[in-house]
């Protein structure tokens, strides 16, 4: 089959950020600007509206199509072109073969990143180009031959750029191509959604905001009419009430609150900051722009969103979705019909929270099926625990399962059974935190978050009994981490520890992991580290300033890296059974998955037991999964 390179420049009045790349391509104001292909090795191609259609869209079948996101050239092929029916086994997307080898995604960036030459790489004026050609301007479409060329150039100068990355890049192996088209199918499929009961959360959250407002009003003398404008009402607090604020980020104005000294009427203000500014709330107009004409939202998955493999959110973000702060939200739900506020805040004193907590339930099975949902229990745990061969810890998960209560027992000496509550959260504090080659730092961390403070040489004491008690995590940490630099000093030359290889071929560190897919560190270097030990860096985009730049890496953080690898693998593969036995996947959300079945086919015990079978790459690993069906998607 001939390969053709290909790129669409689209007009819409919708917004691609808020409607996604599915809801743009079925948006009726859409439609193809220009063209640009190119078949094989040969010179692009431009393509204008009542052209005569080149072969590879007569007759797609004899051509492999490749383009960077491709999930927005297969909306617009299909959605708005309306072009003969392609196979997703056709499709092949180079921005996927770029984040499996942890490259940039965006194509500007990753050319950079390559050192790809100047005149192939993606042109800088694109973005200027797209503003003022591809969306409205105050209302109006512009039309300027000049810029319209400009345009022109710059589709056929993407073509270049995403067949000269490509060129650069590795092919997914079998199975990860299996998985990546089973992740397009999931994109295209979808998650149904309760429209009515959002639109319905939406009018209360409109409801309780104009009353909010209302209040700070009166309690300020109408200087404030909301509470929306940061800097206004910390300069307000400071002035008019005497009580200075440093500070307004969540955290701070948490701690703020617990302040005796605090005055009631800036106590209020910030109550109701903390209502009218949850993020989860702003989640139903996210939800409400993705959902189409068959009341799905869809493309809510990434693929290879991490660098591990994992899969990240987009849009909507389900990956991101609040916990609940009661059980039974589908009581709550009922109540949305009456679209009243004030029942909510009566009922579960605040109606914001009420909301926020009734967020995955918008997420349900259509009429006539039901939802499966099964999380995989102490992934991460066990998969450490299978990698290093800690096994205690393995034994623990193939009988009682009570991990928290042993390594309290471990660190307190004590038996199992006289462990308390709280040395069982210390257990479960220590098991979280220090298996990563985490410190007293990280131990305290986390014991804050479970509403624990921890003394730092009683944190640092414990940290030290957890590694006493998890040798061989402890000296999986300093023997993947010496492979590795091994493998990078002596280029072609493997290197590896237990069921992990590492070699380097120029420029990147491969890391095989069991099930054969590669994890890659790009143009990885010895540099000298803390106190003068020889240390792994490599480049990569900094998950702090989101910037590419090289990235300094050690054994515990490695470590972290294989083991959410390995997770995510058995994931991938249980996805696979699962959908070839007829479950319909709609979403994964962590390490949990979510299919629709029809009423009458399947069951729970099933859908678990297809989670929990192992590759033979992963035999001894005491996995499990619990689960439940609903209407309703919920915690």
């Amino acid at each position: 089959m001939q390969k053709v390179s290909l790129d669409f420049e689209t007009y819409s009045e919708a917004d691609i950020k808020k409607w996604g790349a599915w809801g743009y391509a079925c948006h009726p104001s859409t439609e193809v600007i220009c063209m640009a292909y190119a078949i094989g090795e040969s010179a692009p191609v431009l393509w204008l509206p009542g052209e005569a259609l080149p072969e590879f869209i007569r007759e797609p079948s004899r051509f492999t199509l490749h383009a960077w996101n491709s999930f927005f050239e297969w909306g617009i092929w299909h959605h708005v072109q309306g072009w003969p029916e392609t196979e997703m086994t056709q499709w092949h997307d180079t921005a996927a073969l770029a984040a499996a080898l942890a490259l940039p995604r965006a194509l500007g960036e990753c050319g950079a990143a390559l050192g790809i030459s100047q005149d192939k790489q993606k042109d800088r004026r694109g973005k200027y180009l797209i503003q003022r050609l591809c969306k409205p301007n105050r209302g109006k479409r512009i039309q300027d031959r000049e810029l319209l060329q400009e345009l022109y150039d710059y589709c056929v100068q993407d073509v270049i750029a995403e067949r000269e990355i490509a060129a650069q890049l590795r092919p997914l192996n079998r199975t990860e191509r299996q998985v990546w088209e089973l992740d397009q199918k999931i994109n295209i499929r979808g998650v149904h959604v309760d429209m009515g009961a959002v639109e319905h959360a939406l009018t209360m959250i409109e409801q309780t905001t104009q009353k909010r407002n209302e209040e700070v009003a009166q309690l300020t003398d109408r200087h404030l009419t909301n509470v929306s404008q940061r800097q206004r009402v910390m300069d307000y607090i400071s002035k008019n009430l005497g009580y200075p604020l440093m500070k307004f980020d969540k955290v701070t104005l948490g701690e703020v609150l617990k302040d005796d000294a605090l005055p009631d009427t800036a106590r209020r203000l910030i109550e109701i900051r903390q209502q009218l500014g949850k993020t989860s709330t702003a989640k139903y107009s996210a939800l409400k722009a993705l959902v189409t004409n068959d009341r799905r939202a869809h493309g809510l998955l990434m693929y290879h969103g991490a660098s591990t493999g994992r899969w990240s959110g987009r849009h909507f973000q389900p990956q991101n979705l609040p916990r609940p702060a009661f059980k039974n939200t589908d009581v709550c739900i009922e109540l949305f019909q009456y679209q009243d506020a004030q029942l909510l805040d009566v009922i579960y004193n605040d109606a914001m929270e009420a909301l926020s907590s009734c967020l995955r339930g918008m997420l349900c099975a259509p009429k006539g099926k039901r939802l499966m949902v099964s999380d995989y229990s102490a992934i991460e745990a066990r998969v450490l625990a299978w990698l290093a061969g800690q096994q205690d810890v393995l034994e623990v998960f193939q009988h009682h399962g009570l991990l928290y209560e042993h390594t309290a027992s471990r660190i307190y000496g004590i038996p199992l059974e006289k462990i308390t509550e709280e040395q069982r959260v210390i257990g479960k504090v220590a098991t979280l935190a220090l298996g990563y080659q985490g410190g007293a730092r990280a131990f305290q961390g986390m014991a804050q978050v479970y509403g624990v403070e921890i003394e730092t040489d009683l944190a640092d004491r414990i940290k030290n009994d957890w590694r006493k008690a998890n040798r061989n995590i402890v000296q999986f940490w300093w023997n993947i981490e010496k492979a590795a630099i091994q493998a990078t000093q002596n280029p072609n030359v493997c290197f590896h520890y237990r069921l992990i290889h590492f070699r380097t071929l120029n420029p990147y560190l491969f890391c095989r992991l069991p099930s054969g897919r590669l994890l890659a560190y790009y143009q990885p270097r010895i540099i000298e580290g803390d106190f003068k030990a020889e240390q792994l860096s490599f480049m990569g985009s900094n998950s702090v300033t989101r910037k590419w730049e090289r990235q300094k890496t050690y054994g515990g953080k490695l470590v972290e890296n294989i083991t959410q690898a390995v997770a995510r693998d058995l994931m991938a593969e249980a996805m696979l059974r699962v959908e070839a036995a007829g479950y319909e996947i709609v979403l994964s959300v962590h390490d949990e998955l979510i299919a629709e079945a029809s009423n009458g086919f399947g069951s729970v015990e099933e859908f678990q037991h297809l989670m929990c079978q192992l590759p033979d790459w992963a035999k001894g690993l005491p996995l499990k999964s619990q689960g439940f069906e609903c209407q309703r998607y919920r915690k």
